[in-house]
């Protein structure tokens, strides 16, 4: 049947409606109980300004140990109206003073004191912490959207707002400034589109009661100011709850909170402007106000981004079920207890063992990549000794075909392709990287020698990655994504929309290889990897000359005569590298149960949690702790009743 395109509009609003309706409806009213306690956060709140606010949220906690969030529940009252009021479950400031929010809710009382200052003066709009932050909220620079390379009808936003300068200029002097109309805000066509007052290709997308409209309209009616010159920079946010709560039925709504920490010390309540996405929504949904509603058993990650922000809260929704009882059952090695702990939280039942005859090929497929033979399946099967399988796995260890298997493996990590390095070079190659297993080089020394190799690549075959990693980007994101699980792509271009690398820091990382050169020889299949004494990384968008930049340690300086990489690989290494044994840890995890921790198992992010943070973790001290021996983490493994 054809419809016009007004009435397929009208047809897809009505449907999103209903949905919203419904999903209003379907949100179950809190079961209160009787809560031996309740705290609010914050216990202690400053406004400052007449456009500052604060989002309340109310915690029960009960005789059994757990907690609720209360805060749809609770009540709220203040003991001075005049200097501050909440409106639902956020406080609004009103004039100059001190006051205190008492919260009652389930026979209990939690008090927050307030302070209200500089309601008389004028607050401006901030430019980038307000404006494109409240287009972001609406999704207008999203990828599908304005945000898109080329834009949406003429209209270009830099993606999730990372380029503050070039926003500036389409908001304000583009299409003959009809965009921003300061004397009439109202007829903007950045209000009215969204509106849909003026035809709009992609339908509402604001209502005057959304915080977003509010901030939008004001910025224009204060004539499109831009942030003063050195004005405080945002440098973290803060998301409540912390991360880790767990919630048991009747327990399933939790309030989010989110706080922009400044550089001057201020902090800001910035839970309406923040934009909300959950990595499993058939666990945990989260809606445009930062309130999250479980649905199943299972953990969510429920992730905040405000600006180039990222941070994640994770959730744990659990409930009785009918007839549950746990069984007991023993544990080979801490890789059960944890497995076992997490499935008794959630009150699932462990399966059985496999068969003999299944572990047999199961192992073997996984270890060696070959089936047993007719006769090893025999003297398997009849072996009665109760330690059988733990000295089947060192037996399979120790045979060839496993450094053969593993070797074939990782050449596929590696782009290990003869049309990329030549026939004899990728020889080479793969005999390093069998020898690595045959040999059992630790994981640790494994990278070292393989990304700061040099030299002739027929010579030292590991060089060979500097072939398969053409040029510095390739070189960066190929190490991110091996031996850190992190897919940077995105952020060569702009900040990544998904997770905390921005664009500075991919080339921050890049300054480390950008030295790296490569020249052929005479010889076929051969070139020369080596590191040029000087070389520098300039961020293509602001022009800046980038300095190495490593992961949670920010800008170093290499020693100006030595190779860059060894900086790098000497960070890498450390035991205590958050990211380096548990990818490893993971990958192994993967490859012998079929799915990772982390899935896929290179895409660790804050949108991506682990199934089993503590097995994780646990996996990765073991790794490090034994010096990255990659045996001993599959011996560990393999002999676990969860893989058995």
């Amino acid at each position: 049947m054809t419809r016009t395109l007004p009435v397929t509009l009208l047809i897809c609003g009505l449907a999103l409606a209903c949905q919203n309706l419904a999903a209003e409806e379907a949100l179950e009213p809190i079961n209160v109980g009787t809560p031996t306690k309740i705290e609010v956060f914050p216990p202690a709140i400053k406004l400052a300004g007449p456009r500052r606010k604060m989002q309340l949220v109310v915690t029960g906690f009960y005789a059994d140990g757990q907690v609720q969030d209360l805060t749809r529940a609770a009540q709220f009252a203040s003991s001075d109206a005049a200097i501050v009021s909440v409106d639902g479950t956020v406080a609004h400031p009103h004039k100059d003073g001190n006051a205190e929010i008492t919260i009652t809710v389930g026979g209990q009382t939690a008090k927050s004191t307030v302070e209200v200052s500089a309601q008389t003066a004028p607050q401006a709009v901030s430019f980038e912490y307000d404006m494109l932050a409240a287009l972001s909220k609406q999704g207008c620079n999203a990828g599908a959207c304005h945000g898109s390379p080329s834009g949406k009808g003429g209209f270009r936003l830099s993606l999730r707002a990372f380029d503050p300068t070039v926003d500036k200029l389409t908001l304000i002097r583009e299409d003959l400034g009809r965009r921003t109309n300061v004397l009439t805000p109202d007829e903007s066509l950045l209000l009215a589109k969204p509106l849909m007052k003026v035809p709009h290709g992609g339908g509402m997308k604001l209502k005057k009661a959304d915080p977003a409209y509010t901030v939008m309209h004001d910025w224009i009616a204060q004539g499109c100011q831009q942030d003063a010159e050195g004005s405080a920079r945002c440098v973290k946010i803060e998301v409540y709850p912390p991360t880790g709560r767990l919630l048991k039925r009747p327990a399933h709504t939790q309030q989010i909170c989110v706080l922009a920490h400044f550089a001057d010390g201020t902090v800001r309540d910035v839970t309406d402007l923040a934009c909300y996405s959950s990595s499993d929504t058939e666990v945990a949904d989260v809606n445009v106000d930062g309130l999250v509603v479980g649905h199943n058993r299972g953990e969510a990650a429920i992730v905040v981004r405000y600006m180039e922000f990222i941070e994640s809260c994770f959730l744990t929704f659990v409930k009785d079920i009918p007839n549950y009882a746990w069984t007991n059952p023993p544990s080979n090695n801490y890789i059960d207890d944890l497995v076992y702990a997490k499935l008794k939280q959630l009150q699932y039942l462990p399966s059985g063992t496999c068969s003999d005859e299944e572990f047999l090929r199961r192992i073997h497929a996984d270890v060696i990549g070959i089936l047993p033979t007719v006769e090893e399946t025999q003297a398997f099967l009849a072996d009665t000794a109760p330690d059988k399988r733990a000295k089947l796995i060192n037996a399979l260890l120790d045979r060839p075909e496993y450094a053969r298997f593993w070797a074939l493996k990782w050449g596929d990590l590696l782009k290990m392709t003869s049309a990329q390095i030549g026939g004899e070079g990728v020889y080479k190659y793969h005999r390093w990287l069998q020898h690595s297993f045959e040999t059992n080089m630790p994981y640790d020394q494994f990278a070292r020698e393989l990304l700061g190799a040099q030299g002739s690549t027929l010579e030292n075959a590991a060089a060979n990655f500097y072939r398969t990693a053409t040029d510095t980007n390739d070189a960066v994101e190929s190490i991110s994504q091996v031996f850190l699980g992190s897919r940077l792509q995105c952020a060569k271009c702009h900040n990544h929309p998904f997770e905390r690398w921005t664009q500075d820091n991919y080339y921050g990382m890049a300054a480390f290889f950008t030295r790296v050169q490569r020249k052929k020889s005479l010889r076929p299949d051969e070139f020369f990897i080596y590191s040029a004494k000087a070389g520098e990384v300039t961020q293509p968008r602001t022009g800046k000359q980038m300095k190495p930049w490593l992961p949670l340690q920010g800008e170093v300086d290499p020693p100006a005569d030595t190779d860059r990489r060894n900086t790098f690989t000497a960070w890498l290494t450390k035991k205590d590298n958050v990211f380096f044994g548990k990818i490893e840890a993971n990958r192994i995890w993967s490859q012998l149960l079929g799915r990772g921790i982390v899935e896929p198992n290179d895409d660790f992010r804050e949108s991506n949690p682990p199934a089993n943070a503590a097995l994780l973790d646990a996996l990765a001290k073991d790794f490090a702790d034994h010096n990255f021996d990659r045996k001993h983490l599959l011996r560990t493994i393999l002999n676990s009743r969860t893989y058995q």
